[in-house]
């Protein structure tokens, strides 16, 4: 039996627009700069491409690579693994941006895992991919506000 099972990465509040926090999430070559859980990525914003990245889920660096499923620019990006059918495990990961005002939004990241394996599979590492969205949302909160104070100093 298949289930899906959403794990989630607090919701941050960050004081800046939200296309300043769309730019810095789709600014993949200096994912470096502030992301911790995957200092390392190179995308296109096309859907299909491959997102080739080097993400810590607490173990050291790893290699990951999935494919742009969703680009609703400046709300919403996805990526997902390459979901044959028959895999045990299906997963795609959101970036979502909500705007509150002109000068501050939500961000959110989560994964939507499926498949029959995904119950184990979330049990063994549901808290590591957790910890790593919260790591990044940080981050992206850091970067962010940095960019918009370093913008309206001017």
């Amino acid at each position: 039996m298949s289930e899906q099972i959403v794990v989630s990465s607090d919701t941050f509040t960050i004081e800046a627009p939200a296309a300043l926090v769309w730019q810095v999430v789709v600014d993949f070559a200096n994912y470096g700069e502030w992301n911790a859980f995957c200092p390392s990525m190179e995308a296109e914003l096309v859907l299909g491409a491959p997102v080739v990245m080097k993400v810590d889920l607490g173990f050291g660096l790893s290699d990951q690579v999935e494919y742009m499923s969703c680009i609703e620019a400046p709300h919403r990006i996805a990526w997902a693994m390459e979901n044959k059918p028959g895999d045990p495990i299906h997963a795609e990961r959101w970036q979502v941006i909500e705007p509150i005002d002109d000068n501050r939004c939500t961000y959110v990241s989560y994964d939507e895992f499926t498949g029959p394996e995904v119950q184990g599979m979330v049990e063994m590492m549901g808290e590591a991919v957790r910890k790593g969205f919260n790591i990044c949302g940080e981050g992206l909160k850091g970067r962010a506000e940095q960019l918009y104070r370093e913008g309206n100093e001017s």
